[in-house]
């Protein structure tokens, strides 16, 4: 099958033990557990308690995740459209956490 599968865990479903995705994933509600996947994209109320390991992650204002996370390719933090603050007390509109080039040589 071509195209993008979507993987979506609602909001009031809680999840215990690791997923894994080739595709897609949203979290609307709470995993206590493991992430690996291709795209993660944490809703606002949406939770993780454990490590992320993503190739892209999105987290949305009010999206937690309590754990390690590595991303390979890109990340993106958003902090709404009023400047929401983030940890530490930044005022941002936008965080984008991207990898390092390999040094060629």
């Amino acid at each position: 099958m071509a195209g993008n599968k979507l993987t979506v865990l609602s909001a009031g479903t809680f999840i215990r033990g690791d997923l894994y995705s080739q595709d897609v994933l949203v979290v609307e509600g709470g995993v206590e557990g493991n992430i690996v996947g291709n795209r993660v994209i944490i809703k606002n109320k949406g939770w993780v308690h454990g490590n992320l390991l993503a190739r892209s992650l999105c987290i949305e204002p009010g999206g937690v995740v309590d754990g390690a996370m590595k991303v390979n390719e890109s990340a993106v933090m958003t902090a709404g459209e009023a400047g929401e603050r983030l940890p530490g007390g930044l005022a941002q509109n936008l965080i984008e956490v991207k990898t390092e080039e390999e040094p060629q040589g």
